[in-house]
């Protein structure tokens, strides 16, 4: 198998553009951070290893996982990224972990509070929904 930077590294940490959140994954820590927009050009290959990552840290979590999102804007192709992500931490839940999940958004924000309302109706995890005044 092929090794790459990205397998079985502890802290991840992808610096925001103006088309991409900033993201951090610490796996000793249990948190994960979403900041800004996500609206790659192409959403598979910037969240690839995002996603190898996630589901690396799955197959073994801390012992509570701490997750935040804090994005003004995504694109579809990245809320399919975002909904799978959820399901994966839903699917830790009966691993003996705890995951507390915290959702921002702008107070003028309708859209970003809606999907927070829809995640948190259709996710077993419980997120908080944070109403702030700016991002």
């Amino acid at each position: 198998m092929e090794t790459t930077e990205y397998q079985h590294q502890d802290v991840l940490i992808f610096e925001k553009t103006s088309k991409t959140p900033y993201i951090k994954l610490d796996k000793p820590n249990g948190e994960i951070e979403l900041r800004g927009s996500s609206i790659p050009e192409n959403t598979r290959e910037f969240y690839y290893k995002f996603n190898r990552w996630m589901a690396e840290y799955t197959a073994n979590p801390a012992a509570k996982t701490n997750v935040k999102f804090a994005l003004m804007y995504m694109n579809s192709s990245s809320a399919v990224v975002i909904t799978r992500m959820l399901r994966m931490l839903d699917d830790m839940i009966g691993m003996k972990t705890e995951v507390e999940i915290d959702w921002y958004y702008e107070a003028d924000d309708l859209e970003m509070k809606e999907i927070g309302e829809y995640y948190d109706e259709i996710m077993k995890c419980k997120i908080n929904l944070h109403e702030v005044e700016r991002l």
